[in-house]
């Protein structure tokens, strides 16, 4: 079950690029920005060009999507949230997509590392 809303207007996109903090690994750039709506998380997955063509980036997007499901329930509220695949997210398999992914959510402190729900 989803329990995030997709971020979509491009009013919302330019407000968290500018307004929000930044965090990067060498697989993901995460962009996160305290949300208007309260108790609603807006979460957007995004795959640049450079990463092959369409199928190839859709195919990223699912795997990240699916990622983030696995801890999603352990992710704070209030929040919005772009996600960016870099490069080398092409070389990893789907447990290093998984452990990449979740260390740069805990390096956002959005989520908290005792919480195991």
């Amino acid at each position: 079950m989803k329990r995030y809303k997709s971020l979509k207007k491009d009013k919302d996109f330019q407000e968290t690029f500018n307004q929000g903090a930044s965090y990067l690994n060498q697989h993901f750039v995460l962009y996160v920005r305290p949300s208007d709506e309260k108790g609603q998380l807006k979460i957007a997955f995004c795959v640049g060009k450079k990463l092959g063509y369409a199928v190839q980036r859709n195919r990223i997007k699912r795997r990240m999507r699916h990622a983030f499901q696995s801890f999603m329930r352990q992710v704070a509220k209030d929040h919005q949230i772009i996600v960016i695949a870099r490069q080398k997210v092409n070389e990893i398999d789907f447990s290093q997509l998984c452990a990449s992914l979740k260390s740069l959510f805990l390096k956002a402190n959005l989520i908290d590392e005792k919480d195991n729900r």
